[in-house]
């Protein structure tokens, strides 16, 4: 978010709101007004322009609006709810934020009900005011992207309103939608069109061919047309002609049809009737330029010659004259050429048919200077009163010369009819030339390759064949001008022919295909940009693997090197010991070029692009004053923020060396490094937790060792003296003393136990760093059997539990402890029939881990959350400690212990390893993971 975010901050301690607005402030993109007095905050809300939530002036007198609204929850007699609620009377969606010391359930869900953005508790810790930045953040740009929505939504609106064509949407044959301009071309009310079906404004003698037009696109004919031209009958009963474009789209979740019609003006009118009028002319009608070359003729050139129009057109007219009448005709063409104005010549001369015979013609030309002809047009007509057709003209052949793009035709005979000038400059082949050979000469001339032409000719296949109405295909190349990647457009060239002359009674027409025009595109530009792109993906996996800032900074000066293309890169981090920019990596060239090596603070470009966020792109470095060394070489470069962290630069020796694809990619390797130097920082930040937790690992065996040293002897001094009263006083039979003996004696054993579970515990919170593969089976019996030794428990277990990647030690005191939970909790439960000694049975789990459950009296469910707590004991002769040491081997495994019910009502614990019976090593990563993310 670069829009800076102007926060209302509402607190009745002053000296919070202005704490709050510091931290905030400092961090750059906030400017926050406070307010002591709730009660004010809607005048403030409504100060400068009334419902526009604005509340303060900047210098110059502009308003500036109030992106947020933070408060506290109790102020005074007042609460943040309360203010919350008025707010919303008048700003619906203004985020709100509730910033409180008082967290609770009931205040949260009271927030939330009255419509609150966000619900924060203040802490002690300065990490909050990070956390209520990007809280508004979030919020202020979540209520700016709406707002946006909902202006563009409206200008849309304006936009289709005011446009001049008729928009329409309709499904089945009803009306949905219809704007002004529809309503003013037909004369009917939206109400009263929503009640007519769509055919009933055309004019009866149109309805008919659109219903079929209609009906093609339905049924999703690729080849149905999309615009067309047809009568609409308005309420007064005048008829306009109109012109439609039409499309299938989706309106609320339906099929629908949107079309945009405008009124065909005069010009256009009289377009499409003189269209009519030479296309049905009998007359054979021919366009000459000045080289004599035919650039049109009317169809009545069959029906005249004998020869088809494409055959005459790109020809040059001697070649149909009779040798005895070229010299006149010639001189004719001439005289017209020469001329200043409009000259009009009657001749008559004798014209090849197709037979091989003569033909007489009674021609009438007339040079005309209009550019779109800037030729001589020939009016023929056979004296033995066959009326010629006319002879078609080679529309846009200025337009299709003018673009750079290539482009021919390819008639039925797979021959060229056209190609154009950059099909000939790509070439050095004329193209005239190209007229009349096969379309294999694009791969003769390698304009394409074999396997190139191949696909080509297949799509020339398909759509001669009437197959395909386009095809495309994007192919290399190897051509002058650095042409290395072209794409290939083919659609069909269409011939309209009808039955009958237009007023004369309906004309059945139809389309003919007479060739395919092949458009081809540089895109090299294009190619290069997507294998770029590529190759910063693999850029990007490789900034995943960085470990430190220097190899991010390699990696991205490589990749703006050899990637992007930039002979001068590099990357420099901010240090906080010099308070300056320092390079922390250089392309060769760049360390060659480049002498200073460090950004001191304020000075130079980058540190202003550092210190904004703002990228930068020069055409010429040099020309900007900030630049540190005005003699610089360098001329074009581009300088991005990396995050908040340092910058990368990259540029040329040449000025203007950039174009927008190569800096949009910049921007994008830019934003790449950031994300991995936040990951370089929080892979830092978890060794670094990874030490300090092996550290103190070390400190709480230490202090176990220590503990269990000096206990022990004076326990075992204590146990001695225990043993020698109770030699001295058993011969006396005083069971009074006896009893003290035994209690005593029973204290001593408790304490045994405890100093043995704390270095177990400490010892066994270590994560397991060899694994080894172990027999479950064998390990469960030898635990067992140092469990439950002298106690008539059972145990049941299947014939094979499999093997199990783990510490053998470690996992037998699992066991151990698990079986003698289940021993001393449960031997005297009466819920196995009659208060027998209980049965333990093993398992493993379907998806991984295995289970110890057992048919004593279980673990109420109220207390199964605390079991593994140290402490925790329903045994008055328990430590507290054996399930809390179960829980710690489980976890350095990295696996999940969890309790619950067994089917006959006891404590069921089941250990899983996230299915991975043999993968050990992954499951304690992840636990290893959970862990330290809980630390953190």
């Amino acid at each position: 978010m670069t829009e800076t975010v102007r926060v209302l901050h509402v607190d009745d301690d002053p000296a919070f709101v202005d704490l709050t607005a510091t931290h905030l402030e400092r961090r750059g993109g906030f400017e926050v007004v406070t307010e002591t007095d709730p009660s004010a905050v809607l005048d403030r809300l409504a100060d400068a322009n009334a419902g526009k939530n604005e509340v303060r002036t900047e210098p110059g007198g502009r308003a500036a609006a109030v992106d947020c609204v933070v408060s506290d929850y109790e102020m005074g007699e007042t609460t943040g709810i309360d203010l919350l609620r008025r707010v919303r009377e008048h700003y619906e969606e203004l985020p709100f934020v509730l910033l409180t010391s008082r967290g609770s359930e009931e205040v949260a869900s009271e927030a939330i009900s009255a419509g609150v953005t966000d619900y924060i508790q203040k802490r002690t810790r300065g990490e909050q005011y990070e956390l209520l930045a990007n809280r508004i953040r979030n919020a202020v740009e979540h209520y700016r992207t709406e707002r946006r929505l909902r202006e563009s939504e409206a200008l849309y609106r304006t936009v289709v309103e005011r446009t001049h064509d008729a928009i329409y949407i309709y499904q089945g044959d009803r009306f949905r939608f219809v704007n002004r301009r529809v309503r003013e071309l037909t004369g009917y009310e939206e109400s009263e069109l929503r009640e007519r079906a769509v055919w009933d404004l055309l004019h009866p003698d149109d309805e008919a061919r659109v219903r079929r037009i209609a009906e093609r696109r339905t049924s999703d004919d690729g080849e149905a047309p999309s615009r067309y031209t047809a009568r609409v009958v308005r309420k007064n009963g005048e008829t306009v002609r109109c012109t439609f474009d039409v499309q299938r789209i989706r309106y609320e979740g339906e099929p629908a049809t949107l079309g945009t019609v405008r009124e065909m003006s005069d010009e256009e009118r009289a377009e499409e009737r003189f269209q009519a009028l030479i296309e049905r002319s009998t007359d054979l009608v021919t366009t000459v330029d000045r080289e004599g070359i035919v650039r049109y003729q009317s169809p009545s050139s069959e029906r005249i010659l004998g020869i088809e129009p494409e055959d005459v057109v790109g020809k040059n007219v001697r070649s149909f004259v009779h040798p005895a009448d070229e010299t006149r005709v010639r001189a004719t063409f001439e005289r017209l050429h020469e001329s200043t104005g409009s000259t009009v010549e009657t001749m008559r001369f004798r014209a090849r048919h197709a037979d091989g015979s003569w033909v007489w013609l009674e021609s009438v030309a007339r040079a005309d200077p209009v550019e779109s002809i800037d030729g001589v047009v020939v009016n023929s007509r056979d004296v033995t009163e066959r009326l010629e057709y006319e002879q078609r003209l080679r529309r846009y052949e200025s337009l299709v010369e003018s673009v750079r793009q290539g482009a021919c035709i390819v008639g039925t005979d797979r021959r060229f009819s056209f190609v154009n000038r950059v099909i000939e400059s790509w070439t050095d082949m004329p193209a005239e030339e190209f007229v009349g050979r096969p379309a294999s000469a694009l791969r003769d001339a390698d304009v394409l390759d074999d396997e190139g032409f191949r696909r080509v000719s297949a799509s020339i296949d398909r759509i001669l064949g009437g197959e395909r109405e386009h095809e495309r295909h994007r192919l290399p190349a190897n051509l002058p001008s650095d042409v290395e990647h072209i794409e290939v457009d083919l659609s069909p060239l269409h011939e309209r022919l009808s039955d009958d002359f237009e007023g004369a009674g309906t004309a059945a027409e139809t389309e003919s295909i007479r060739g395919v025009v092949v458009v081809v595109t540089d895109v090299t530009a294009q190619a290069r940009y997507q294998e770029r792109l590529s190759a910063l993906h693999s850029a990007s996996r490789e900034l995943t693997a960085a470990r430190t800032y220097d190899d991010v900074a390699r990696v991205v000066s490589d990749a703006a090197e050899n990637i992007l293309g930039y002979p001068l890169a590099g990357a420099a981090f901010y240090d906080e010991d010099r308070d300056a920019l320092v390079t922390r990596a250089l392309s060769d060239a760049a360390a060659e070029t480049i002498e200073k090596r460090e950004v001191p603070r304020g000075e130079g470009i980058a540190w202003r692009v550092f210190e904004s966020g703002e990228a930068e792109v020069f055409d010429d470095v040099s020309a900007d004053p900030d630049a540190l060394n005005a003699e610089t070489q360098v001329r074009s470069e581009v300088i991005f923020p990396i995050g908040e962290e340092g910058v990368l630069m990259a540029g040329s020796w040449e000025p203007d060396d950039l174009d927008d694809s190569r800096v949009s990619l910049t921007r994008l390797l830019a934003s790449n490094a950031d994300a991995a130097l936040e990951r370089v920082q929080r892979e830092q930040l978890l060794r670094r937790r990874e030490r300090e937790l092996e550290y103190q690992n070390e400190q709480l065996e230490q202090v176990a060792s220590v503990v269990s040293h000096d206990l022990r002897n004076p326990l075992n001094l204590a146990s001695g003296q225990v043993e020698l009263l109770r030699a001295n006083h058993a011969a006396g039979g005083d069971d009074a003393v006896a009893e003290r003996l035994t209690r005593i004696g029973e204290a001593h054993r408790r304490m045994r136990r405890i100093i043995e579970d704390m270095l177990d515990l400490a010892r066994n919170g270590q994560p397991v760093e060899e694994l080894e593969t172990v027999l479950l089976g064998s390990v469960v019996r030898a635990a067992w059997e140092t469990a439950t030794a002298g106690n008539d428990a059972t145990l049941e277990t299947p014939d094979g539990l499999g093997t199990i990647e783990a510490h053998e030690g470690r996992v037998r005191q699992l066991f151990e402890n698990l079986f003698r939970n289940s021993v001393e909790h449960g031997a005297t439960s009466s819920r196995n029939g009659s208060g027998d000694a209980v049965t333990v049975r093993v398992g493993r789990l379907t998806d991984g881990g295995f289970f110890v459950e057992d048919d004593g009296d279980g673990i109420p469910e109220a207390d199964r959350e605390d079991v593994f707590d140290p402490g925790v004991s329903t045994n008055p002769d328990g430590t507290g400690l054996g399930l809390g040491i179960v829980r710690t081997i489980a976890h350095a495994h990295g696996w999940n212990v969890t309790v619950g019910e067994s089917e006959s009502g006891g404590a069921r614990f089941e250990i899983q390893t996230d299915g991975d019976e043999r993968g050990g090593p992954m499951d304690r990563e992840r636990s290893l993971g959970r862990q330290r993310s809980e630390r953190q």
